[in-house]
C-alpha cells in the first residue's frame, strides 16, 4: 500500500525540507516507507546527499584531486561509493596466514580502533603499533607525537589523526614492509635521524623542515601522494628515484632549500596539477634516467630554472604553466632528452628554453612568452629538434643557436647539481636497470632544426645564428621582430634557411656576416624596414626566394662576399633591386626585377667589378602610375603541401593572451644586451 505524499496538505518541497535534516539511519528508514518515499529521498541529491558527503571528514570531494570544481552525477552515489571504500580494509581484514583448507570455518575478525593519546590505550604510535593487526585502525588524537625510534610497518594498518588538519603532529622516521598502508590528517615533522619513506595513500599532511628530502620513495614505491603541503625541507620536497613510480596531485610543493621535486635513477611517476613555487633550485629536476609525466603543473617563481632535465633525464612534460623562474623555464643539458610539448614558458627573468651542451629532445608546440632573455637559447651540437612553438615578445633573441663550449659550463648551485644524489651508489650501478627506448619522438637528429615556428614581435633578431655546428631552419614565420629576421654572425659549417616567411622585421629580413655558409632557398622575404637581405658571406646561394617590398634594396652584396643569386623575384619601393658595395664575387642568373615606384634603376651598376657576372635576367618596368604586378605563377612563397604548422602571429597573441590574463602575470618592458642573460651569469 503506497501513501500519498499529499497527506496533510503538505506539498513535495516542504517534505523535501523537512527530510533535509534527517541523518543518515533516518534516511535509510524512510525510503523502505513505500516507492514515493524511496523516490522523494533520492530527490535530495543536491542538497541532504551533498552536505552528507561533503561534511565526512574522511571524505574530499568526489571529484578531487583532478577536477574538484566539477559536480558529479550523483552525490548520493559519491557517498555511496566512499563508504564502500571505508569497507576495504574491514573485509581484508581476514588471517591471510590461515590454510585454505579452513578458509570456510574460520571467523571473520572485528577490525579494531586503537586510541592513541594522552589518557587513552596507548601513548604512542609505536606501542600501537606493536599490538595492531591487519587493517586495524589506529587514531591519534590531538598532540605532539614524538617516536624515540625508527617506526616499523609490518602489517596493513590506518592511521588517522582526530581533529583537524594541524592538531595531530608526527615526529618519525616510517620504514614500511608491508603491501599498503592508509595515512590520513596527520602533519609530518622531521625526525632528527631520518627521512620519511612510504609506498596506496598520503592525502592533505603538512610535511616541512624535515633535514632531509620530505618524502623519500626508492625500490619501486609507489601510491598516491595528494593534498600535501610540503615546505621548506632541506633537500627535494618529493624523491622519486630506483624505479619508484608514485602519483604526486594537487600538491603545494614550495620554499624548499633544494628542488621541489627530483627524479632519477628509473625513478617514473605521474606529476600532475601542482602548484611548485619558489624553491631554491629547480621546481622539477629529472636525471640519471628519470622517466616522469609531468603535466598540468604550476611552476613558478624559483630561484633556478623552472625545469631542470640532464645526465640522460627523459620525461614527458605537457601542459605545464612554467613563469617567473629566475633561470631558464626549462633546461635540457648532458644527454636530457625530455618531451617538451604545449607548456606555457612565460614571464621569466632569464631564457624561456635553454637546451645546453649534450641537450637534446623535441620542443614542440609550446608558447615561449615574455621572457626577459632569449625565447630558446640553445647549442646546435646538442641536436635538439625545435618545432611548432610560438615565441613571441621576449626581451632578446626569439630563437638563438650558439655553440661556444661555455654553455657547458656548470651552474653554480641553480639546478641542484650539488644534492646527494649518489647516496645509493655511483648512477653507473644504474646502468644495468635501464629500459629500452624505443620512443620515435626521442629518436636522434643528425642535425639541429628548427621547424614551423612562430618567432614574433622578440626584443632583439627573430633568429640568432653563430654556430659551428649544421642547422636547418625551416618553414618558420619570422615577423616584426625587433632587429632582423635572420642574424647569421658564424656559420664555418652550411645553414640552410629554406621555405620561412621572414617579414615586417624592423632592420633587415636576413643577414649573412663574413665566412659564413648560408643557403637560403624558398623563403617569402617581404615589408622588412631595411634590405631584404645583406650578406658578406665568403659562400651564400640565394635561389627561389621572393624578396619583395622591402624598405632597402632587396639585396645588398658587400665587400669580400661570394654570393649566387639564382631564380629569385626581387623587388624594393624606394631603393635598388640588387645594390653592390665595393668589390664583391656574384653570379646574378635568370632572376625576375619588378622595379619600383622611384627613378631608381633595378640593379646598381659598379665598374670595373668583372667578377659580377649577370645573365638571363628578366627585368619589369613600371611604363604608367596604373601598371601593377603580382606574384603569379608561381605564387608568393614559401611554397607548401600544406600551410605552415607554425600558427600565424595573430594567432599566437590572441592565444597567450588569454594564458596570460588566466595566471594574471605580468612582465617588465626592454632586455639587457645581445647576448642571452644565461650566458650573461655565466
Amino acid at each position: 500500500m503506497e501513501v500519498t505524499m499529499e497527506t496533510g496538505g503538505l506539498p513535495l518541497e516542504l517534505w523535501r525540507m523537512i527530510l533535509a535534516y534527517l541523518h543518515l539511519p533516518d534516511l535509510g528508514r524512510c525510503s523502505l516507507v513505500c516507492r514515493a518515499w524511496y523516490e522523494l529521498v533520492l530527490s535530495l541529491d543536491s542538497t541532504r546527499w551533498r552536505q552528507l558527503c561533503l561534511g565526512c571528514t574522511e571524505c574530499r570531494h568526489p571529484n578531487w584531486p583532478n577536477q574538484p570544481d566539477v559536480e558529479p552525477e550523483s552525490w548520493r552515489e559519491a557517498f555511496k561509493q566512499h563508504y564502500l571504500a571505508s569497507k576495504t580494509w574491514t573485509k581484508n581484514a581476514l588471517d591471510l596466514e590461515s590454510s585454505v583448507c579452513f578458509s570456510l570455518f574460520r571467523r571473520r575478525r572485528e577490525r579494531r580502533t586503537l586510541s592513541v593519546g594522552p589518557g587513552r590505550e596507548f601513548d604512542s604510535l609505536g606501542s600501537a603499533l606493536a599490538v595492531a593487526s591487519l587493517y586495524d585502525r589506529i587514531v591519534l588524537f590531538p598532540g605532539v607525537y614524538e617516536e624515540q625510534g625508527e617506526v616499523i610497518l609490518k602489517v596493513p594498518v590506518e592511521i588517522v589523526g582526530h581533529g583537524k588538519l594541524g592538531e595531530v603532529a608526527l615526529l618519525a622516521s616510517i620504514d614500511q614492509h608491508c603491501s599498503t598502508t592508509r595515512l590520513c590528517n596527520l602533519v609530518f615533522m622531521p625526525a632528527w635521524f631520518s627521512p620519511f619513506m612510504f609506498k596506496i595513500v598520503m592525502l592533505r599532511n603538512d610535511i616541512h623542515r624535515c633535514k632531509a628530502s620530505g618524502i623519500f620513495l626508492r625500490l619501486e614505491g609507489g601510491g598516491l601522494i595528494a593534498g600535501n603541503n610540503i615546505y621548506h625541507n632541506a633537500e627535494a620536497g618529493v624523491d622519486i628515484r630506483k624505479k619508484s613510480n608514485p602519483l604526486v596531485l594537487c600538491n603545494q610543493i614550495h620554499h624548499g632549500l633544494r628542488s621541489g621535486i627530483v627524479v632519477l635513477g628509473n625513478g617514473k611517476g605521474i606529476i600532475r596539477n601542482n602548484q611548485i613555487f619558489s624553491n631554491k633550485e629547480a621546481g622539477i629536476y629529472i636525471l640519471y634516467h628519470g622517466n616522469p609525466v609531468v603535466s598540468g603543473n604550476h611552476i613558478f617563481k624559483g630561484r633556478a630554472a623552472g625545469i631542470a632535465v640532464n645526465e640522460n633525464g627523459k620525461g614527458l612534460i605537457t601542459e605545464n604553466v612554467i613563469r617567473e623562474n629566475q633561470w631558464g623555464g626549462v633546461d635540457i643539458r648532458r644527454g636530457g632528452v625530455p618531451v617538451l610539448r604545449s607548456n606555457l614558458i612565460c614571464f621569466g627573468y632569464s631564457d624561456g628554453v635553454v637546451v645546453g651542451d649534450e641537450g637534446k629532445g623535441l620542443i614542440e608546440g609550446n608558447t615561449i612568452y615574455a621572457n626577459k632573455g632569449c625565447g630558446v637559447w640553445m647549442m646546435s651540437s646538442s641536436l635538439p629538434h625545435v618545432t611548432s612553438n610560438h615565441v613571441s615578445y621576449n626581451g632578446l633573441y626569439g630563437v638563438a643557436v650558439f655553440s661556444q663550449k661555455e654553455g657547458s659550463r656548470e651552474l653554480p648551485g641553480g639546478h641542484g647539481a650539488q644534492e646527494n644524489f649518489s647516496e645509493d651508489g655511483d648512477a653507473i650501478l644504474w646502468e644495468p636497470e635501464l629500459e629500452k627506448d624505443d620512443d620515435p619522438l626521442r629518436q636522434p637528429v643528425t642535425i639541429a632544426l628548427v621547424e614551423s615556428n612562430s618567432i614574433n614581435h622578440n626584443g632583439a633578431s627573430g633568429l640568432y645564428i653563430q654556430s659551428s655546428e649544421a642547422l636547418h631552419v625551416i618553414t618558420n614565420v619570422i615577423h616584426a621582430n625587433g632587429d632582423r629576421g635572420i642574424t647569421v654572425a658564424q656559420s664555418s659549417q652550411l645553414t640552410r634557411v629554406a621555405n620561412n616567411s621572414i617579414s615586417c622585421n624592423r632592420q633587415s629580413g636576413v643577414k649573412v656576416e663574413i665566412q659564413c655558409k648560408v643557403e637560403l632557398r624558398g623563403n617569402g622575404i617581404y615589408d622588412n624596414r631595411g634590405h631584404g637581405i645583406i650578406t658578406k658571406g665568403d659562400s651564400t646561394v640565394v635561389i627561389e626566394n621572393d624578396i619583395i617590398g622591402n624598405r632597402g634594396s632587396g639585396l645588398q652584396l658587400l665587400p669580400r662576399s661570394d654570393t649566387k643569386v639564382i631564380k629569385n623575384r626581387i623587388h624594393s619601393f624606394r631603393a635598388y633591386g640588387i645594390a653592390v658595395r665595393g668589390r664583391t664575387k656574384a653570379l646574378v642568373q635568370e632572376n625576375i626585377f619588378f622595379q619600383g615606384k622611384t627613378n631608381k634603376t633595378i640593379f646598381q651598376q659598379i665598374s670595373n667589378n668583372r667578377e659580377c657576372i649577370m645573365q638571363n635576367n628578366k627585368f619589369l618596368v613600371f611604363k604608367k602610375k596604373s601598371d601593377t604586378w603580382r606574384l603569379m605563377n608561381p605564387p608568393a612563397r614559401p611554397h607548401l603541401e600544406n600551410s605552415l604548422r607554425g600558427p600565424s602571429a595573430a594567432h599566437s597573441g590572441q592565444k597567450v593572451t588569454a594564458m596570460a590574463t588566466r595566471i594574471t602575470a605580468r612582465v617588465e618592458g626592454g632586455y639587457h644586451s645581445n647576448r642571452s642573460i644565461f650566458c650573461t651569469i655565466l
